[in-house]
């Protein structure tokens, strides 16, 4: 995205406060309706002046309590960033470590050591998530019991994720990168831990006071050197509890500890308090006698580190930069835990800057698009009707080029290997598909959204910009070809969280799904065909006999593995959140331990297949199977080998 140097003229023209407070009273209010959304805070600030400071709904269940723009504390997910990369850039002012030094120069080699394969990983890295980690988080990113929790140093030596590319490459989003660098940070700048240093540096100075990276839990005398100090219970009292819609009533939910990962994940704040950090911003960190970062800093905050097409998120010193809707460019973090979903946005040209928390897990549309609406109704309300492709770039005139987009890609923001890498391939793999008008169709686990050509080859726009969809969320999209005439091997979307890579048939999410369907079929084939042979008296040799009873148990040990699994997979429809804190879970290491039991057995029916298949040649006719009976078993005994492969090349047959 190209962003000039320079900060853009901001407009004097004052914004109606008023107006503002009607427009979000009626918005908001119909979108927690809409989305069953219990409680939200909400800031919109234009220079030094707050235009809003709200709340809405509720914080508690009980007793009841009216969420307080003021003191109730939301929890902000990846915003937290934002305050990473203020003291990081602080600390580049300073010249405590530099944009392109190597990170590892900053943080114990007993927390975190490079391997020596690439190139060292660099601040400049960290920000633009272009580290080439994996994305592991399932069972350890949140943590609902407060009496197993690590800090940093400790969740470091764990859970550091693999390095599967070298550094540079392109951005796939990592929370433990910018976790890593708080680290770092916090070594640089001498401070005690990351929530400390945020409070010195950044809390303190601009007295948000109700705002923190530390949690509530109590700690022990064995715990002291591996946690920061816990929340204050003058603060704990303010938190915000999160809650879930189970379809019926709002249900309070466990607080979710994120304390591992400080300075990525495990902010709390309120509307009053990122009020006054956003006025602080949009005055180039420079306000009421308090220089937060300087000029150099501001305009690195809206100069995208990565060569990006225009309108592409390049990753200015960490913050996200795009354009609304409206046109209107802009930059910020959004962010989530398992219940709170938020979202910071400013907009330098109209120098005005919008904070929303929700409190419930379904509250991500509500914050992903009130600022976009707040800012449509600024500009105007101005319709803008979804786009359509022209008659020239229907399917039937370019068949070829839209058969070379046509797939299922993979995102890069997952797993790379064992049970957590096939769980999270499944859930990350999308399909790309083509429409008679030449339209593109994405379909995602969040949804389906459509996008037509844009004018530059091989990009693609949103049909409808305002979309709820997955096009809300990756904004346009830009295939990637190795060679001129091939097939797409991948595409980059303008939020560049990530990129999508194409995949082969093996691993597409259809595909295993037939095959299990075609498994869990054989496995019920086996077993009418042994109530069959018991009406028909037939008589099987002893080792057929014998391998006939340990097919019926394979079958029993498949049919339980598919079983076990598809009921895991329903009931993350009803709370997604398990995902996260009840990884692995017991039913999914139930179906893995089973498929592995069928594995081990199916590799004895095949090694002993040929004693079965010739048993019979020494007996009469009247013994043992039929030639057909032989062959079927033998075909049985392929598929199941070929199933076993599949599962094996997905990771499946990995229960930890």
């Amino acid at each position: 995205m190209a962003v000039a140097d320079a900060a853009p003229a901001a407009s004097n023209v004052p914004i109606s406060a008023d107006d503002i407070e009607t427009f979000t009273d009626s918005v908001v209010r119909a979108l927690m309706q809409r989305d069953h959304v219990l409680g939200a805070t909400v800031a919109v600030v234009q220079g030094n002046t707050p235009l809003l400071v709200k709340g809405y709904g509720y914080d508690r269940l009980s007793p009841a309590r009216r969420v307080d723009p003021n003191t109730s504390m939301f929890r902000v997910g990846s915003v937290t960033k934002t305050f990473t990369w203020i003291v990081a850039r602080q600390e580049m002012e300073a010249g405590r470590i530099g944009l392109d030094t190597p990170i590892g120069q900053h943080v114990p080699a007993d927390v975190f050591a490079e391997r020596g394969v690439y190139k060292p990983l660099t601040l400049r890295n960290l920000m633009s998530h272009t580290g080439g980690f994996e994305d592991t988080s399932l069972g350890h990113l949140f943590q609902l019991n407060g009496a197993q929790l690590s800090g940093p140093d400790g969740y470091f030596r764990r859970h550091t994720p693999r390095q599967v590319r070298a550094p540079g490459q392109f951005s796939s989003y990592s929370n433990f990168g910018v976790a890593l660098a708080a680290t770092a940070l916090s070594q640089t700048a001498e401070a005690k831990d990351v929530p400390s240093l945020m409070e010195a540096r950044i809390f303190q100075p601009l007295g948000m006071d109700h705002t923190t990276l530390r949690e509530p839990y109590a700690t022990g005398p064995a715990d002291i050197q591996n946690l920061p100090a816990p929340l204050a219970a003058n603060l704990t009292g303010s938190l915000s509890d999160g809650f879930i819609w189970d379809g019926a009533t709002y249900k309070a939910q466990p607080f979710d500890h994120a304390i591992a990962m400080s300075g990525a994940l495990g902010g709390s704040t309120t509307a009053r308090d990122m009020a006054r950090l956003m006025s602080v911003m949009l005055a180039n960190g420079q306000a009421d006698g308090i220089s937060l970062y300087n000029a150099d800093s501001a305009r690195a905050f809206r100069t995208p580190l990565l060569k990006m097409p225009e309108g592409y998120n390049g990753w200015a010193s960490g913050l996200m930069v795009g354009t609304a809707p409206s046109g209107l460019a802009t930059y910020g973090h959004s962010g989530a835990t398992l219940w709170f979903n938020a979202n910071l946005v400013i907009v330098p040209e109209m120098n005005l800057a919008i904070f929303i928390s929700t409190n419930t897990q379904s509250g991500a549309a509500l914050a992903e698009s009130y600022p976009d609406l707040l800012l449509d109704h600024l500009e105007g309300d101005l319709v803008r009707p979804p786009l359509m492709p022209a008659a020239a770039q229907a399917y039937a005139a370019n068949k070829r080029y839209y058969d070379s987009l046509r797939g299922h890609y993979v995102s890069t923001r997952r797993a790379y290997g064992g049970l957590e890498g096939a769980i999270t391939r499944l859930i990350n793999t999308v399909e790309v598909s083509v429409d008679g008008d030449g339209r593109l169709i994405l379909t995602t686990e969040d949804g389906i959204s459509a996008f037509v050509p844009a004018s530059a080859q091989d990009f693609f726009n949103p049909q409808d910009s305002e979309s709820s969809g997955p096009a809300g969320k990756l904004g346009g999209l830009h295939f990637l070809f190795a060679k001129p005439g091939g097939k797409a091997q991948s595409f980059e979307t303008a939020s560049n969280l990530m990129r999508y890579e194409r995949i082969g048939w093996i691993h597409k999410p259809d595909t295993l799904h037939f095959l299990t369907g075609l498994m869990a079929a054989t496995c019920i084939l086996v077993w009418v065909s042994a109530v069959r042979g018991l009406t028909r008296n037939e008589r099987p040799t002893e080792v057929q006999a014998r391998a006939s009873l340990i097919s019926a148990g394979l079958s029993l040990a498949w049919l339980a593995a598919i079983f076990t699994f598809n009921a895991w997979q329903t009931s993350l429809a009803e709370d997604p959140g398990k995902l996260f804190t009840h990884w692995p879970s017991g039913q999914v290491q139930l179906a893995s331990w089973l498929a592995i039991v069928g594995t081990f057995g199916t590799l004895y029916q095949v090694a002993t297949f040929y004693f079965v298949a010739n048993e019979a040649q020494r007996f009469s006719v009247s013994d043992g199977w039929a030639l057909w009976q032989k062959i079927a078993h033998g075909v049985m005994l392929g598929y199941w080998l070929f199933y076993i492969i599949v599962l094996a090349w997905w990771g499946a047959l990995m229960p930890v």
